[in-house]
């Protein structure tokens, strides 16, 4: 019996080996230029739940690290602000010391002013599109600027207190007594509570925290509710704007005792809060470097499950290429053939 075979059906048996040929190739170029399998599925069999799993091991801790990045930025920029915010603190403290005993205090106001615009400033700094000193409530500037309600608060509570304003040539009579009253009453409750966050502070008083590992997480920010920065304001402002140039001696001592005793609270408390943040970027750190240890292990592991021989794999991509090229060969030696050919051979 003859065998009979069409020319379409020997037409098909080299497209089929080039469409193969080509599929093999592009993994072998993968696993070429990656020395890694192109299809761990194929390859690794039992062992693929293995690979996958510490691949997303590996993952995780890399985005784990990423994130730390941009905590340990946000922290770098708390400390910065805390730093100046001291320094400030530091030289109302000697400014004030300085008046109690020369009783120069026009100078010491216009300090005062200057140092609350850029207290109030400084608290309201943002990095990496949040609000540092913002607590869980990040998206908003967290204090006010001193003219957009803080002062009118001020003016109230003086004008309660005395029945007069700060500009009265009257301030003049406010006794040491009225004025400690003042200082350590209505005055005092503009800096806590309710007062403080419906008057100065939007920021919410839990600060931030996040996870830095998979097993440990940290405080990440300090709120502008912290007591620390109230007693500030207070010192500022009871300086910037309770008419100190205008008050009698013993008015005006009582002010800037009160002030100084505000401020020094303040310049030491911030040494606290830049400690918490401290021990914070410490943490980070170490959870970087045990991360990445623990990355680095696993990724050998990765590598020796999915990797791939660099020269086996350029010899098996050589030996595919030449295969393909005998496949187009044959495919065209195949195309010339019909029975015109045969006939005129």
């Amino acid at each position: 019996m003859t065998m009979q075979v069409s020319t379409s059906s020997l037409f098909s048996i080299p497209r089929n080996a080039v469409v193969d040929l080509q599929g093999q190739i592009a993994k072998a170029e993968t696993e070429a230029s990656t020395n890694q399998l192109a299809d761990p599925a194929e390859s690794l069999g039992s062992q693929l739940g293995l690979y996958e799993t510490l691949k997303g091991q590996s993952s995780n801790l890399g985005n784990i690290q990423s994130s730390n990045t941009i905590i340990q930025s946000m922290l770098s920029a708390s400390q910065n602000a805390l730093t100046q915010i001291a320094l400030n603190a530091q030289t109302f403290v000697k400014a004030l010391i300085t008046a109690q005993s020369t009783s120069d205090v026009n100078a010491l106001q216009a300090q005062a002013q200057g140092l609350l615009a850029s207290f109030t400033s400084t608290l309201s700094s943002a990095a990496g599109g949040a609000f540092i000193f913002g607590g869980t409530n990040s998206t908003v500037a967290p204090v006010a600027d001193y003219s957009q309600g803080p002062q009118a608060a001020t003016a109230a509570a003086f004008q309660a207190a005395f029945g007069m304003s700060q500009s009265s040539p009257q301030v003049s009579t406010i006794s040491a007594a009225a004025m400690q009253a003042l200082l350590t009453g209505p005055f005092a409750n503009l800096f806590q509570g309710s007062s403080w966050t419906s008057t100065w502070s939007r920021a919410s008083s839990t600060a931030t925290s996040a996870l830095i590992s998979p097993t440990q997480s940290v405080t990440t920010s300090v709120t502008a509710n912290a007591s620390t920065f109230q007693e500030l304001a207070n010192a500022y402002t009871s300086i910037a704007d309770l008419a100190v140039g205008n008050l009698g001696a013993s008015a005006q001592k009582a002010l800037l005792s009160n002030a100084l005793t505000q401020a020094s609270a303040a310049q030491q408390a911030i040494v606290g809060l830049q400690t918490t943040l401290g021990i914070s970027q410490s943490q980070i750190t170490t959870a970087n470097d045990q991360m990445q240890a623990q990355v680095s292990l696993i990724d050998k592991w990765v590598a020796q499950l999915g990797g791939v021989d660099a020269y086996q794999a350029a010899s098996k991509l050589t030996n595919l290429t030449t295969q393909l090229e005998t496949a187009y060969s044959l495919t065209n030696r195949i195309t010339k053939l019909s029975l015109v050919n045969y006939l005129t051979s």
